[in-house]
């Protein structure tokens, strides 16, 4: 079996993240498998992925509510309206090349997006019959789906929600035996076990604070605040921000982290907090979710993470903490076991909801693998060999 999963981008991203969670997982029940990451704009064009990359972060950073307005406008619109993809098609034409340069010369049974961009590619060359010979799968990795994502051309769909999957059937025609409600995909390290808890001690919380892998801090000049509670320790994830980590090195109540690749690692620190400070990313509040941690969201992206924000208040999944200077409310809710049971109970009614998972998409790609190959064989064609091996 040779899979290729496309992402985006070389840096890290929960695109990337989510990747390298299907490619454990496929690795996990089929050792023989081959499974190739590919960051799609790398491989098409590493100049362009630098600069397209470097102009998206100073985007946000720089200007948030115009990278949101075009957001909404742009990316959430659907394919016939969108504006994004109608200036793009001069351009898809050279992308369209590049996914097939992939496929021709990787010869996959299976692609993966965890990308919109390299799935709408993938949806214009299914339009030419043939184009696409192997199954198609996207992998969603937020809680929601944008307007650049193809949805009837792909074979099977990984959602995070029963709004996703109830949407791509009532309005995008796919049928509901393609669609798998497993949730963003996050590692299985964080399932292992029931991390529920009522809280530790009446006294003496401890924090983490999850920023992104830029280790950008979740909520404007929140860092100098936070020698305001010298009873709560804080634990600061700071990804790959260097001065941002020389910067809490040495103060008494923060303990800072630099970008924490072992997931074991990660999963004890889970296992050791009592809530935790993040974005509405959809893999970190997936894992999260998971573990059942108390999540207080202060700051977010435009965008994707705004949109994630709206389904996770919207269920009472997350508290929203709409202030910094409201910070000391956290501290009240720490406390509040009532508060903090009604959380718990709705991430369990969440991962209550989950079902499947990518090993009964792969056993199901099989088994239809399987059946085209006895057609053909009856029909006297050549045999075109088994997807996956037994």
């Amino acid at each position: 079996m040779k899979i290729v999963i496309l992402s985006m981008f070389s840096v890290p991203t929960g695109h990337t993240k989510v990747a390298e969670v299907l490619q454990d997982s496929i690795r996990q029940d089929y050792p023989d498998a081959e499974i190739k990451i590919i960051d799609f704009l790398s491989f098409s064009n590493p100049l362009l992925e630098k600069m397209i990359s470097g102009v998206y972060f100073k985007w946000i950073r720089t200007s948030p509510e115009s990278y949101k307005g075009f957001y909404q406008k742009v990316m959430m619109k659907d394919k016939e309206q969108s504006i994004f993809l109608r200036s793009i098609s001069r351009f898809a034409t050279y992308f369209e090349k590049k996914v097939l340069k992939v496929v021709e010369e990787e010869k996959p049974s299976l692609v993966i997006c965890t990308h919109s961009f390299p799935s709408g590619m993938i949806g214009r060359l299914k339009s030419r019959e043939g184009a696409i010979p192997c199954k198609t799968m996207n992998a969603y990795t937020d809680f929601f789906v944008n307007g650049v994502w193809e949805t009837g051309k792909i074979d099977y769909h990984l959602v995070p929600t029963a709004e996703v999957k109830e949407t791509l059937i009532m309005h995008h025609n796919v049928s509901a035996d393609r669609v798998y409600q497993t949730g963003i995909p996050v590692s299985d390290v964080f399932k292992s076990k029931d991390s529920s808890q009522s809280p530790r001690s009446k006294k003496g919380k401890h924090i983490l604070v999850a920023g992104g892998n830029s280790g950008l801090c979740v909520w404007k000049n929140g860092i100098k605040d936070f020698s305001r509670y010298p009873d709560v320790h804080f634990s600061v994830l700071c990804g790959h921000n260097h001065r941002l980590y020389r910067s809490l090195l040495n103060q008494p109540n923060i303990t800072p982290y630099m970008y924490i690749q072992d997931q074991e690692e990660l999963n004890a620190l889970y296992d050791a907090v009592d809530g935790i400070i993040t974005k509405p990313g959809g893999v970190t509040i997936s894992e999260v979710l998971h573990k059942k941690i108390p999540v207080f969201i202060l700051d977010y992206l435009p965008g994707q993470e705004e949109f994630n924000l709206h389904y996770l208040v919207g269920r009472d999944l997350v508290f929203h903490i709409r202030d910094a200077e409201d910070f000391s409310s956290l501290e009240e809710i720490l406390y509040d076991h009532k508060e903090i049971q009604h959380r718990v109970e709705n991430m369990e009614t969440y991962l209550s909801s989950l079902t499947g998972g990518l090993t009964d998409v792969l056993r199901k790609i099989q088994e239809e693998t399987r059946q085209t190959i006895k057609v053909k064989s009856v029909k006297g064609k050549a045999d075109i060999g088994v997807f996956l091996s037994s």
